[in-house]
């Protein structure tokens, strides 16, 4: 267990010390923009393989155990991050590895509803995981995914501030963190004609795929 525990640390600590903190700065300064993300995209691989290993060979300690009654919520939710995550790559986001300045985007399809698509798919499968597999390993893992995708983007949210200043207040203005609060707000509209429907419809399709091999290849079943 003593591994899994560093390798998550590793991928959790990676996040906090090099995405948002002003040791990112330095580091950029020194290395140059493109070997930095290169150098902490290389980490972020590695620590996410180490993870793997140590969650397979770590031992079973359970807490409250397989919750087969959640499995139709934590279906429902790996569908909606699949979704998510594929709406995510379709789109031109400034959220998305900080690639697209905010002035240059529209908030315009998933954006409208929120800003921050692919991280909360990302934390959406893991807390589903998480949910249904009661025991200290699937915990740390993925706990680690849950806790990445759901708490990062309000860190993100405080870089981009920082880095693109009234540019991103304008961005931020029109979209939401939490799904649908800018519609609800008022700061927005849902447009249902815009949204990347053939990327959504990749989604659902990828889920299935995943959903048929989990019990071969996880080897256990997904419903």
């Amino acid at each position: 267990m003593s591994s899994l525990i560093a390798a998550t640390a590793l991928f959790l600590g990676l996040h906090a010390l090099l995405s948002g903190s002003p040791l990112r700065a330095h580091l950029v300064a020194r290395t140059g923009e493109p070997a930095f993300k290169a150098g902490f995209s290389l980490a972020i691989a590695l620590s996410l393989v180490w993870m793997g290993w140590a969650y397979a060979h770590a031992p079973l300690i359970m807490t409250w155990g397989r919750a087969t009654a959640l499995r139709p919520v934590a279906t429902a939710l790996v569908l909606l991050a699949f979704v998510l995550l594929a709406a995510s790559l379709a789109e031109r986001n400034p959220t998305t590895l900080g690639l697209v300045p905010p002035d240059r985007v529209e908030a315009r399809g998933t954006i409208r509803v929120t800003r921050h698509p692919g991280l909360l798919g990302l934390g959406l499968w893991g807390l589903a995981h998480f949910v249904v597999n009661g025991d200290w390993a699937s915990h740390l893992l993925f706990g680690s995914f849950a806790f990445q995708g759901l708490i990062a983007p309000l860190n993100l949210d405080r870089k981009y501030r920082r880095r693109h200043g009234a540019a991103w207040e304008v961005f931020a203005r029109q979209t939401s963190y939490l799904p649908f609060v800018a519609i609800l707000q008022g700061r927005n509209r849902l447009v249902w004609r815009e949204m990347p429907w053939l990327a959504m419809t990749a989604g659902v399709a990828a889920f299935g795929v995943a959903a048929t091999l989990h019990a071969r290849v996880i080897g256990v079943p997904a419903f």
